[in-house]
């Protein structure tokens, strides 16, 4: 994934991802109209707005940009209906050559790290593998530690995770901040995710294994990417 991903970059000359984490306030007013009354106040309704919506931003940005980001908060809350948004959103963007990073912060351990892991890693039945959600990487919450991340770092053949380091909202500092060892938290957590990556580097010089830092913080950011070359 990393390699198509920096190719992708110097091919826009663009390193900008476009989240796509829509809101029904933020739709147009004639869309709304048009599906509340083929679906009614319903789910279904607001996963077809959310589901046309997206494609008429992928339309008008899909050879601007390496890459989008659907949160897939703003599409669980609508239940099923939602989810097949979700997953239709990602796979209108592949069919346009766009890259997906699944912006899912997932996080748990043994078994249900391993389930999450599926959204990359895909499931098996009865010896079948099946790719389900389809994204090119996903992030991922580090705070469950190494035996956390790594049933997403064994995922990650040819797909990639995004691990939470420093996290832009202000309450970020409350842990994130904390001294340990002389170091705050989230420097800790950043060695980690070189050593999760360390043999994950592809062809570009960066691993599979990326860094999420919130771009509020950017003294901390730089000093980051000194610390992270390969990530």
């Amino acid at each position: 994934m990393i390699d198509q991903l920096i190719d992708k970059i110097r091919e826009t000359g663009n390193p900008s991802v476009v989240g796509l984490d829509p809101t029904p306030a933020m739709i147009p007013e004639y869309l709304k109209r048009q599906m509340y009354r083929q679906y009614g106040q319903t789910p279904e309704a607001v996963a077809a707005i959310f589901t046309a919506f997206n494609r008429l931003v992928i339309e008008q940005i899909w050879d601007l940009i390496p890459a989008v980001k659907p949160q897939i908060a703003m599409y669980e809350q609508y239940g099923i209906p939602g989810l097949t948004s979700y997953m239709e959103t990602i796979r209108y963007a592949k069919s346009k050559g766009l890259i997906v990073i699944g912006d899912i912060k997932r996080g748990d351990i043994g078994s249900t790290a391993a389930a999450y892991a599926s959204h990359i890693g895909g499931v098996e039945i009865e010896g079948v593998r099946h790719d389900l959600w389809k994204e090119d990487a996903i992030t991922v919450n580090p705070y469950f530690g190494t035996d956390g991340i790594q049933p997403f770092v064994a995922a990650c053949k040819g797909r990639g995770i995004f691990v939470l380091i420093r996290s832009s909202n202000p309450g970020s500092a409350e842990l994130q901040e904390l001294e340990t060892g002389g170091e705050a938290m989230y420097l800790k957590v950043a060695d980690l995710v070189a050593e999760w990556g360390k043999d994950l580097i592809g062809q570009h010089g960066y691993s599979e294994v990326g860094a999420v830092v919130g771009a509020t913080w950017p003294e901390q950011g730089s000093a980051l990417r000194e610390r992270l070359p390969n990530t």
